[in-house]
């Protein structure tokens, strides 16, 4: 029993020193940072943590050429900022895509060497300036009723980017929420969407909550959301993420 004791221990200790030598890489050394901007230089609004951002490392399959390199993903925060503080150095290739604007890469799109060559190392920083299918602005921001309902209106812009046909406007939502995360949004307080169409483009679109507002002496954030479809009989309007909600920006009201 001592014997097959001691052999159990050594076999063990073999292992771990052969696990320990085949695991003995260097950890992420990098940040990588940003903005998805609009086509008017402003942040672009998007749901919190879409998945808006598409990185593949060149540089590791440069001096692996045998082996497939697959894509990673950047989350977006919902003022369209990223950042991830565990990111390998090194070369890559990275772009916005599939999210609620039109293809970044007209050119290559889905081929192995589309987006912009990016050398991360560091601390690095890199922006994308994109064209969102919509432009929502507010009229007039939320504010209460004297019967504690709240009230608000925007006008929405459809955006055209050259050389690609503009999207048919589907529906809109008034997103109500006690928690800066506005993708939380508490749904009793506008239960049904609104329809649109593309004639409404440039007028006021008024909303107003279905109850009054539940809660006295908090914070309420609020955003009103709108999503895009395919134009009817124009396959070609199908665009990676056409059914991605752009948004306005996220407004917060305090209820005494």
């Amino acid at each position: 029993m001592k014997i097959l004791s001691k052999y159990i221990v050594s076999l063990l200790c073999c292992i771990l020193v052969v696990s320990c030598e085949i695991d003995n890489y260097d950890g992420p050394d990098a940040t990588i940072q940003g903005t998805l901007y609009d086509h008017n230089g402003q942040p672009l609004q998007v749901n919190q943590g879409s998945a808006y951002i598409r990185a593949r490392e060149v540089s590791w399959a440069k001096n692996n050429e045998t082996n497939f390199v697959g894509n990673q993903t950047l989350k977006v925060q919902q003022d369209g900022t990223y950042r991830n503080t565990k990111w390998f150095s090194g070369e890559y290739r990275m772009m916005p895509y599939a999210g609620n604007f039109y293809p970044y890469d007209d050119e290559k799109q889905d081929t192995d060497d589309a987006g912009d060559l990016v050398q991360i190392s560091g601390a690095t920083t890199k922006d994308f300036t994109v064209t969102p299918y919509l432009t929502i602005e507010w009229m007039k921001k939320p504010a209460m009723t004297s019967d504690n309902y709240l009230e608000c209106s925007v006008r929405f812009k459809r955006n055209q980017k050259a050389g690609y046909e503009m999207p048919d406007v589907r529906e809109a939502w008034l997103r109500v929420s006690r928690s800066v995360n506005a993708a939380a949004a508490d749904g009793q307080y506008f239960k049904v969407k609104m329809d649109l169409t593309n004639d409404m483009e440039g007028q006021e679109v008024n909303f107003r909550t279905d109850i009054p507002l539940k809660y006295t002496g908090t914070d309420y954030w609020i955003r009103v959301q709108m999503d895009c479809k395919a134009a009817a009989g124009k396959p070609e309007t199908n665009y990676p993420g056409i059914g991605a909600a752009n948004y306005t920006t996220i407004e917060k009201i305090h209820v005494p």
